[in-house]
């Protein structure tokens, strides 16, 4: 009980600095607080937003041990490095507030209404929303599809104010409290199970492998899945809000130390739930029952607060971005309806790891190109051929990922995101050449110029 007691404690706190934020009505202060987020703020709100599928960095751990490095880590520190020097500055001064404005200022409408949907799928909190459910059905009892109602409502409490800005107010304690429950845990699992050099042999073999045993198709297939980081809308809205593109540049490469620390406690954690809980029913607990196994009260409670803090934040800054996808001018009702989309989503696919798998290899495929031709000109396709490329890589890698669950393994043996990329790509090669014809036909006009 005075696990649970400490863990609300904490949600309230969140949900009253949410609820001290400017209130706003206008989307730009919904979307972008005003487009002024200092370097502070800017890594308090990116580090734990991004980062919330903790959960799941924990079945994953306890599944394929050390690799969740190579995958869940390492190609996201890449990216995101790859998007501050490319990309931050970039989208700090390009006009619009969302993906789609900027896809509809390049491309037109229908791209714009195209990116609007995979922006959703991508942004949609299902994942969080389990997370939560889980977290909250084992520390009061109650079942995890009610765990989930209230966790959304709670999310949607926080933001329903300021958006932004109250996420931000949130954010700002979610940063500490998430750092400090992951350092508190580890000292606790190393006096009850030993060091992390000696659990390696109560470990399955494997699992000290930075492969985990996976796949070389698995692991690219991870790999592209990292690229999520350049159309990830978290990554666009507060780059977009940063005080100035230095802001945004700076941050994101902040971010990434705090990340990489993060990962470090979070793989650690992970490593000690599978030795000192061998047989798990259910992994996306991993972390809960490590809790259980080796914490006392208080400090157990702490830790939860610790975990929940990441969980939160990324519920309640993924629900403002889907939302803002639904519609600007309404985003309160956006809200509401986001929230009762990935409850569904949720409790069809009931694995964080899954839906991670599932949405990245469906969406990015129809998100990336259009993205960087948005900021790269010399990439870019008229908006018919972009809304093209965008559909056939989105619906075959669809259609792939629902092949691969229907028959329990991909079909050929091919991962769902390569299928997609190739399409995408093959269909914007045809539309860049295509332009190019045009403009050799037509010396004076614009190259790439966006329909």
């Amino acid at each position: 009980m005075i696990d649970a007691l400490l863990v609300a404690g904490f949600l309230a706190a969140c949900l009253a600095l949410g609820a001290r934020a400017r209130r706003e009505e206008d989307a730009e202060g919904w979307i972008l607080a005003g487009r002024a987020l200092t370097l502070p703020v800017f890594v308090a709100t990116l580090v734990p937003t991004f980062y919330g599928g903790v959960l799941g960095i924990g079945e994953f751990t306890w599944s394929a041990g050390l690799s969740n490095w190579t995958v869940m880590a390492l190609p996201y520190y890449v990216f995101a490095g790859l998007y501050a020097f490319f990309l931050a500055g970039k989208v700090r001064v390009t006009p619009g507030l969302t993906i789609p404005d900027h896809l509809e200022v390049t491309y037109g409408k229908q791209m714009a209404m195209l990116g609007a949907i995979l922006v959703f799928i991508l942004a949609s909190p299902a994942d969080e929303l389990l997370m939560a459910g889980s977290l909250l059905g084992h520390l009061t009892g109650i079942p995890v599809a009610l765990a989930s109602a209230l966790a959304g409502v709670f999310a949607l409490a926080v933001i329903w104010r300021g958006g932004l800005r109250s996420d931000a107010s949130a954010n700002r304690l979610q940063f500490v409290v998430m750092f400090a429950g992951f350092a508190l845990i580890i000292p606790f699992a190393w006096h009850a199970v030993g060091s992390p050099v000696a659990i390696a042999a109560r470990l399955p073999a494997g699992h000290m492998s930075w492969t985990g045993g996976l796949s070389p198709a698995k692991l690219i297939g991870w790999w592209l899945i990292a690229v999520w980081t350049i159309v990830d809308p978290s990554f666009h809205q507060r780059c977009a809000a940063a005080e100035t593109p230095d802001v945004a540049r700076r941050g994101i490469l902040i971010s990434i130390g705090f990340w990489a620390l993060f990962d470090l406690l979070t793989t650690t954690a992970g490593l000690y739930a599978r030795a000192a809980v061998p047989v798990m029913a259910n992994p996306t607990m991993a972390f809960p029952l490590l809790a259980d196994s080796v914490m006392p009260p208080v400090a157990r409670g702490l830790f939860f607060a610790g975990v929940s803090a990441s969980l939160f934040a990324a519920l309640q800054g993924t629900s403002l971005l889907a939302a803002a996808c639904l519609g600007k001018n309404n985003i309160r009702t956006g809200l509401i309806a986001t929230m009762a989309l990935s409850f569904l989503l949720s409790r069809l696919v009931p694995s964080v790891v899954g839906l991670w798998y599932a949405v990245g290899s469906a969406a990015i495929p129809g998100l990336l190109l259009p993205m960087l031709g948005v900021y790269l000109p010399s990439l870019r396709v008229s908006g018919g051929w972009a809304a093209l490329s965008s559909a056939s890589g989105w619906l075959i890698s669809m259609g792939w990922v629902v092949a691969a669950r229907l028959r329990g393994e991909p079909p050929l043996g091919v991962e769902p995101m390569y299928p997609g990329l190739v399409a995408s790509a093959a269909v914007w090669a045809a539309g860049y050449r295509s332009s190019a014809r045009t403009v050799h036909a037509a010396p004076n006009s614009t190259p790439h110029a966006p329909q």
